[in-house]
């Protein structure tokens, strides 16, 4: 904790919590074919699970019992095929994306994307060996370009494990961010970018992109998908298995959290700089809330003296 905090006395403010919380999962289990654990689970819950990114599927492994080795979750091959973010953001239709910048309408045909100097995308065959850029943390801006050649799942999972994952070019900055890469000595002529094609779509139709398969993966054994801790299995659908759930729930909850801190007497609470530094101490602490300081009616935020007064505050978007 920061020499800035020290809980207790003093100085007292407020501070607006709020913990976006949208589903929880149910494992179920009782062994059923893919369809009939779907219509179990959109009977009792809401659907069968769908995973977002890296925390669900950290949380579904904290979950899963030492003696259940494979689980239905709600991902089928169904079609039609459709361009995603290996990082795990929503699906990006070629027809209509988000953002794109195909080399040439008629390029993408292969199932993998890679970025060239100038910016431009081309699609290319998976098994291909080539350099790739991977990204560091979420909204950090940083990318780091690897000279190995590797295949794109293998690239996939090099970058997941040493950085955060395949780099991403979802708007005309981060893309641009991915040309500056090529400005290094020796630089490649193309590389892996976390651009992928497949067909595989999930049960309750949400467009997330997060998958998460075991090495040699889907590899036609069925239309539907099970869930292991060390990476997903494509398996046929009549097999039965225990499987995962999920119930939406509310979606946001706001909590007015009253602190009482205590420092030395040079610390000018009134400073905005000061006021941040508190405030993302606190955030380290209570990871994914959103956190802001409510102005009390005089327009100060610290008080010398604990008031008890009702405040009302609002989350940032």
């Amino acid at each position: 904790m920061s020499k800035y905090l020290v809980i207790l006395l003093l100085t007292s403010g407020s501070v607006t919590l709020c913990s976006q919380i949208y589903y929880e999962y149910h494992l179920v289990n009782e062994a059923k074919t893919w369809d009939e654990a779907q219509s179990y689970c959109r009977d009792n819950h809401t659907d069968l699970a769908t995973i977002y990114n890296y925390d669900d599927m950290e949380l579904l492994v904290n979950m899963t019992p030492s003696n259940l080795g494979t689980i239905w979750i709600g991902l089928r091959e169904t079609g039609p095929e459709s361009w995603y973010w290996s990082v795990g953001e929503t699906g990006m239709s070629y027809e209509s994306p988000t953002y794109s910048n195909w080399a040439s309408l008629n390029d993408p045909e292969h199932d993998c994307g890679g970025v060239r100097a100038d910016g431009k995308w081309l699609s290319v065959l998976c098994g291909t060996a080539l350099p790739f850029v991977c990204q560091g943390v979420e909204g950090s801006g940083e990318v780091t370009l690897v000279f190995q050649n590797m295949t794109w799942p293998m690239a996939q999972q090099y970058c997941r494990k040493h950085y955060m994952d395949l780099a991403s070019a979802r708007n005309p900055s981060e893309n641009q961010l991915l040309q500056q890469v090529f400005s290094e000595d020796g630089s490649p002529a193309l590389v892996w970018i976390g651009l992928f094609k497949d067909k595989w779509k999930w049960t309750d139709q949400s467009d997330s992109s997060f998958r998460y398969w075991a090495r040699g993966q889907p590899n036609n054994d069925g239309d539907c998908t099970l869930f292991h801790i060390n990476g997903w299995l494509d398996r046929g659908c009549q097999t039965k298995f225990p499987f995962f759930c999920y119930t939406e729930i509310e979606p946001t909850v706001k909590r007015i959290v009253r602190l009482k801190i205590k420092s030395d007497s040079s610390l000018q609470f009134q400073d905005s700089a000061v006021r941040d530094a508190i405030l993302i101490e606190i955030q380290k602490q209570m990871k994914g809330a959103k956190l802001r300081w409510i102005t009390q009616p005089d327009g100060r935020i610290f008080h010398n003296k604990q008031e008890e007064k009702d405040n009302d505050g609002s989350c940032y978007n």
